[in-house]
């Protein structure tokens, strides 16, 4: 009974909500006094995200790539933006940051998978289009209580040479003060040092009878640690609550000590917008490359913070890429639904690990409660043996 109530205890202490571990403040086009002004030059959400001893701050930028950047400074340390024409140093910190991270969507590839193998090195036509180039609209703000915060950006038409597109991408950050699983599946566990990014294609036309969509994803990588740490693509066994999807992928740069940033995400993309396992197809990441091209990093917030110290050999950042297709064969290519559904965390320190869920608690608990039953009745049976032993030992049988 004591092995039961503390299996009960154990249920209840995981499945508890916590307290916010930081407290949330957003800002569209933080310190401007002349939104008009402001809003012609610069689409830029501000979410703070103070805690007990440093804050993390999150910069949701919409203005061309749209492009998340976190940094961490000091408690006490405030965001200041200068709303002019020059982006080189434009956003700055009252104090220096501590560290700082990035992810840009860069290009987004429609490509022709004719032999259905989802794999975009097969395939057969590429259109690239360029994410600056999609105008976008931040659509949507919501604040809870100060614990959790969502922005939507979204556009409705791309136009480039030879391209013209229809349909609505959509790029949704969320934000939360505290430890805890996202909503919808594939329910990736989030912290209040971490942002999860969503990219949603709904209804674009194709160019082809067999389009497949990929996804160009930069990263920076600030390293006040010291200068061999890498970014790198692993995988682990993570099958808690993901619907089916045991695997999680991780690009983790981190130095001798722990504090660097990372992407994650598992490899399932959704193709409706009820993310039920039935309505669920894979992803496929690709190598992770240098990436020095200056022009788009040029059209993001960190050329904004840092300017030309990005780039050279004398450069206190890793600048990577990484490509991610949407899509698995037999899976009837995204015309089957017109839409795509891809999910990913991007934050600093480390990584979450996925929360037992009460599926794998009530395992734990029937496990334990079986192991318990079966050491009381073997310890009965040895006492009844020792019984029997004895008595015959006694009365000489």
């Amino acid at each position: 009974m004591k092995a039961l109530k503390t299996i009960l205890f154990a249920m209840t202490v995981f499945t508890t909500s916590v307290v916010a571990d930081r407290k949330l403040h957003t800002e569209f086009n933080p310190g401007c006094q002349m939104e008009d002004h402001c809003s012609k030059l610069s689409k830029l959400t501000y979410i703070r995200a103070d805690g007990d001893n440093d804050t993390i701050h999150f910069v949701l930028d919409a203005t061309l790539k749209p492009s998340l950047v976190v940094i961490i400074t000091n408690r006490d340390a405030v965001i200041q933006v200068n709303y002019t024409s020059e982006t080189e140093n434009s956003i700055n910190f009252t104090e220096t940051p501590l560290y700082t991270f990035a992810s840009v969507f860069n290009n987004l590839y429609e490509f022709n998978d004719v032999n259905d193998t989802a794999n975009m090195k097969n395939a057969d036509n590429f259109i690239k289009m360029d994410f600056k180039t999609f105008k976008w609209n931040t659509t949507q703000s919501i604040n809870n209580n100060n614990e959790s915060v969502e922005i939507v950006l979204s556009t409705n038409s791309y136009r480039g040479p030879g391209i013209n597109k229809t349909g609505i991408v959509s790029i949704t950050l969320k934000v939360y003060g505290k430890k805890d699983t996202g909503s919808k599946l594939p329910h990736l566990v989030h912290t209040p040092d971490s942002g999860e990014l969503t990219l949603t294609l709904n209804n674009l036309n194709t160019n082809f009878t067999k389009s497949r969509f990929a996804v160009e994803l930069l990263t920076s990588s600030s390293f006040p640690f010291n200068k061999s740490e890498e970014l790198s693509s692993n995988t682990f066994s993570d099958d808690k609550l993901a619907g089916g999807t045991f695997l999680n992928y991780l690009l983790n740069a981190k130095g001798d000590v722990e504090g660097g940033g990372f992407l994650s995400w598992k490899p399932v993309v959704y193709k409706a917008e009820n993310t039920h396992a039935l309505n669920s197809s894979s992803t496929i990441q690709y190598d992770v490359h240098d990436y020095p091209f200056e022009i788009d990093w040029i059209n993001t917030p960190l050329y904004k913070m840092y300017g030309n110290s990005l780039f050279g050999n004398n450069s206190q950042f890793l600048l990577k890429s990484i490509n991610v297709s949407f899509g698995q064969p037999n899976d009837e290519f995204y015309a089957k639904s017109n839409y795509t559904y891809w999910t990913f965390l991007v934050g600093i320190g480390t990584p979450p690990q996925t929360i037992l869920g009460f599926l794998e608690l009530s395992i734990i608990a029937s496990l334990l409660l079986m192991l318990t039953i079966t050491m009381i009745l073997i310890f009965c049976i040895f006492m009844r043996w020792m019984s029997s032993k004895r008595n015959s030992i006694i009365y000489g049988q």
